[in-house]
């Protein structure tokens, strides 16, 4: 009886040949640049759900300050620095260094890609709460919560308010809405179907 070492048992098994490697390494190459782009489409608009997200609890933050602080808390949008700003009660006057600033941008958004509005082709009618467009007056608009949490205009009639976003690069897949209901300051978020065209909860 023979006994067959480790060797030379290994030295019998066949390995890949060279056209056989590269047949493979043709196929991955292939299935790498055809799911590429829905891998980075993908990721644009996971990041882009984060900042639907960022924007609700920036405007939830402001309002529970208000209730607690029991002052007046404003919320300011500057469309062109792409950034919310928080101030009142303990945030301090405007452009105080007290004040709460987040960018909307970075983490892999770029500014220019924001765009504040609503894509052309998109349905211009009132969200479900029946909240609509809220226009920039000086390239920015303010939200001001008051101490019940409410919204209320200068007359002191419940004021409602809604910001609609959508990225430059896929506007009509990554729209969406942060609606604010003035009688009670409830905050909601709204994304743009378009299989329906309009936005959903």
């Amino acid at each position: 009886m023979t006994y067959r070492t480790n060797n030379e048992k290994y030295n019998k098994q066949k390995g890949f040949s060279l056209p056989e490697l590269l047949v493979v390494l043709l196929i991955i190459a292939i299935i790498s640049v055809i799911a590429l782009p829905q891998i980075n489409a993908a990721r644009r608009a996971f990041r882009f759900s984060g900042l639907q997200r960022q924007v609700a609890a920036t405007l939830s933050e402001a309002r529970q300050q208000a209730m607690s602080q029991r002052k007046a808390i404003t919320v300011r949008y500057k469309n062109t620095a792409r950034e919310i700003v928080i101030y009142g009660g303990s945030f301090g006057a405007l452009n105080n260094s007290k004040n709460k600033v987040e960018e909307l941008y970075g983490s892999g958004i770029a500014k220019g890609d924001i765009v504040y509005g609503r894509p052309s082709g998109v349905s211009t009618a009132a969200l479900g709460d029946g909240t609509n467009f809220t226009a920039l007056s000086g390239g920015m608009t303010e939200i001001v919560f008051q101490p019940d949490g409410t919204v209320i205009d200068a007359s002191g009639n419940p004021q409602n308010k809604t910001l609609y976003f959508y990225n430059k690069t896929n506007a009509k897949d990554m729209a969406f809405a942060v609606s604010v209901l003035g009688a009670g300051g409830r905050i909601k978020i709204w994304r743009y179907s378009k299989g329906v065209n309009k936005y959903v909860e």
